[in-house]
């Protein structure tokens, strides 16, 4: 939008690979803030938010992170946690309505013997893209936490579209990913901003994450350009993404209507 164009104009920076924009910092801060964590970390993408946290949560080349065979991660980021940092992608088949089925993921877990892969992470998507925007419940967030500590497993949730997750269920956004040690959320897909996704968890998590983004060319000079229409976003798009679902569902009558 013009007024968004505007803030970015408008907008203080710094420099963020010295850590002084001002205004990925209130960023940064405002986001970790609203999903319940202790730091940020502002990502071009959130291919590479994906990345930098699965290879913060595993320490070593052939630790395993299990996933969906539909997630994003799996499907849509050309293997690049395997290709660039080693990791195993151990992936079970999703549901009809998104989830994993957590009876099938123990399964999948493998003996402590030198032989197998050690997983550390269950990563989930929510809402899941490749199945057409299905919403993980609150509920079943809660019991994927309690599975992941009885697993000695890190959660990691994909949130490219987190924020529409928590308006479709109306439930404050920290809700859903209380259980995460880590979450990724996009600015660029329903909150309309043009680039850029923010990496949230503990203070020690995001200082490991900052260290890896500059590993993968993920430093930026004055990025508070880009920050700026991400705060514009989050203070004045997402309030309105009810209206985002409600023009979907209008459209998805019609065609029905027709046939299509």
């Amino acid at each position: 939008t013009a007024a968004m164009r505007k803030a970015m104009a408008e907008a203080t920076v710094g420099d963020d690979v010295f850590g002084d924009d001002p205004t990925v910092k209130e960023l940064e801060e405002k986001v970790a803030s609203m999903l319940g964590k202790e730091a940020g970390l502002f990502v071009a993408s959130g291919t590479m938010g994906n990345l930098i946290a699965l290879g913060c949560h595993c320490s070593g080349r052939g630790e395993e992170v299990i996933c969906g065979k539909d997630s994003h991660i799996f499907f849509y980021e050309q293997g690049g946690a395997s290709s660039l940092m080693g990791i195993v992608l151990n992936t079970v088949q999703n549901q009809p309505d998104g989830t994993l089925d957590l009876d099938e993921v123990a399964k999948v877990i493998k003996p402590n013997d030198p032989h197998f892969a050690v997983a550390k992470v269950l990563a989930l998507e929510n809402t899941s893209n490749k199945l057409g925007g299905l919403v993980l419940p609150l509920e079943y967030m809660e019991k994927a936490g309690d599975f992941c500590e009885r697993h000695g497993l890190k959660m990691h949730v994909d949130g490219a579209r987190l924020w529409n997750a928590a308006v479709a269920l109306k439930v404050p956004i920290a809700h859903l990913v209380r259980r995460a040690d880590s979450v990724n959320v996009c600015l660029s897909k329903g909150l309309g901003a043009p680039v850029g996704s923010i990496l949230v968890g503990s203070k020690e998590f995001i200082l490991k994450a900052r260290r890896l983004r500059k590993a993968v060319g993920g430093g930026l000079r004055q990025v508070g350009v880009l920050a700026a229409a991400g705060l514009y976003a989050l203070e004045n798009h997402f309030e309105r993404l009810q209206e985002d679902h409600d023009n979907a569902a209008r459209l998805a009558s019609g065609l029905q209507s027709l046939g299509l």
